[in-house]
C-alpha cells in the first residue's frame, strides 16, 4: 500500500472505496510498464510502441471528454493509473471514464492510463488532452 498520508491519496480519499493503490513492487512494474509507452520527443504516446494512436483536445469540455472517452474505453476492464513511480492505483475502467476530471484535473499532472485486460493505453494531458492507442510491444 501506497504512504496512505500522500498528498495524491489524500486528494482522492473519498474515492477510496473504488480505487486501490499498489505497493511499491507493484507500482515500480506499472511505471516501468508505461515508459514502455510514453513519447521521449513529444507529450503523449510513443508511435514507436503504441498503434492507432487517436488524440482529442477538449479545451475545457469535460462532457465531451467524457462522451469521447466512454466510447474508446469499453466495457469493464481494470485499469491502472499511472502518475509517477509511486502514483499508481488500480479501478475500473468505468470508474475512470465516469470521474476522470475529478481524479486529473485537479492536479494538473499527467498521468498514462492503461487496461490489465486488453492492449488498451491512455493519456492524459494537463493541457486538456487524451490520447488513446493500442500497445503494440509487450512488457
Amino acid at each position: 500500500m501506497m504512504n496512505a498520508t500522500h498528498w495524491r491519496a489524500q486528494e482522492l480519499k473519498h474515492h477510496s472505496a473504488d480505487i486501490v493503490w499498489l505497493n511499491a513492487e507493484g507500482a515500480r512494474r506499472a511505471y516501468h510498464l508505461v515508459g514502455l509507452h510514453d513519447s521521449k520527443t513529444h507529450l503523449g504516446l510513443d508511435i514507436n510502441t503504441v498503434g492507432a494512436i487517436e488524440r482529442f483536445e477538449f479545451g475545457n469540455d469535460a462532457a465531451i471528454a467524457t462522451m469521447w472517452l466512454r466510447a474508446r474505453v469499453p466495457g469493464i476492464q481494470q485499469v491502472v493509473v499511472v502518475f509517477g513511480e509511486d502514483e499508481c492505483f488500480l479501478c475500473s475502467s468505468v470508474f475512470l471514464v465516469e470521474n476522470w476530471s475529478d481524479i486529473f484535473i485537479p492536479s494538473r499532472d499527467d498521468a498514462i492510463v492503461y487496461s490489465n485486460d486488453k492492449p488498451l493505453i491512455l493519456f492524459y494531458s494537463h493541457e486538456n488532452a487524451f490520447e488513446v492507442g493500442q500497445r503494440i510491444v509487450s512488457d
